[in-house]
């Protein structure tokens, strides 16, 4: 016949192993506690108006101008008109932005052509089926990623562009006295 034998923990046995279960517990305590108190990336920098709205725009425009025309890009070795529009909102104001021309001209509200302002969104009908934006920039100037000539800047009062012209979206509620940080209120988003 075989015998069990009852091996019992030793009294300094028991104590080591309390204490580490204490050590791991205040690891534990001491982890979550951490991880507690991280936050997240700040939200951007609040604005002082349009002119501070303009300034972050040609910071922009200095990162992707030139960048090349890619149908469906989104970064700097190709990008596309509506994925330049995605990008610079993100980055710059910290929105996300529909992706495709069409659902972006169902974004915020109308404005004239009169009223732009800087970070307006200016849209063209290039034929029945094909639309484009850009991004306004003031004086008359908008960039946008050209099929032609990639990330550009160019003017509403060239004879091609006011031909095309179709509308334009505020997307950004700017004022002097608010911040461009909170999107207009949407229509169909």
């Amino acid at each position: 016949m075989i015998g069990f034998v009852s091996i019992q923990p030793t009294t300094l046995q028991v104590i080591r192993a309390a204490r580490l279960r204490f050590h791991h517990l205040l690891l534990l305590l001491g982890w979550l506690v951490l991880v507690g108190c991280r936050t997240a990336a700040p939200p951007p920098a609040p604005t002082s108006g349009a002119a501070d709205v303009r300034a972050r725009l040609l910071a922009e425009l200095e990162r992707w101008e030139g960048t090349p025309h890619r149908w469906g890009g989104l970064d700097h070795r190709g990008i596309d008109c509506s994925g330049l529009v995605v990008r610079v909102y993100q980055d710059a104001f910290g929105l996300t932005l529909p992706r495709t021309t069409e659902a972006q001209a169902r974004i915020g509200r109308p404005v004239s052509r009169q009223a732009l302002q800087a970070g307006d969104l200016v849209f063209f009908r290039l034929d029945r089926k094909n639309r484009h934006v850009g991004i306004y920039l003031g004086d008359g100037r908008f960039f946008h990623a050209a099929s032609s000539t990639g990330v550009t800047v160019s003017r509403l009062d060239e004879p091609y562009w006011r031909r095309h012209y179709w509308t334009a979206r505020r997307v950004l509620d700017v004022t002097e006295d608010a911040p461009p940080d909170r999107p207009a209120p949407t229509i169909g988003w």
